[in-house]
């Protein structure tokens, strides 16, 4: 969860990596917002890389995603 302490305008960045097994998922929180309302899918590869940039008005924190470094 994001949180009571988002900060309106602040951008917030994730790197989401994968354990060597792999599969790992992450469950959004309600102040997480998405394109089309659809939270994505994560990079499930063992290693793989996802990098999150969140951006915040204060009460939401709606996310942009670039999927899958290796």
């Amino acid at each position: 969860s994001g949180g009571t302490n988002i900060q309106n305008g602040a951008v917030y960045t994730m790197i989401l990596k994968q354990n060597a097994s792999g599969s790992r998922v992450v469950n959004w929180g309600s102040e997480y917002k998405w394109q089309s309302g659809i939270a994505p899918v994560l990079s499930s590869t063992a290693n793989a890389v996802d990098i999150i940039t969140l951006i915040s008005d204060g009460t939401s924190l709606y996310g942009l995603i670039a999927k899958d470094f290796r």
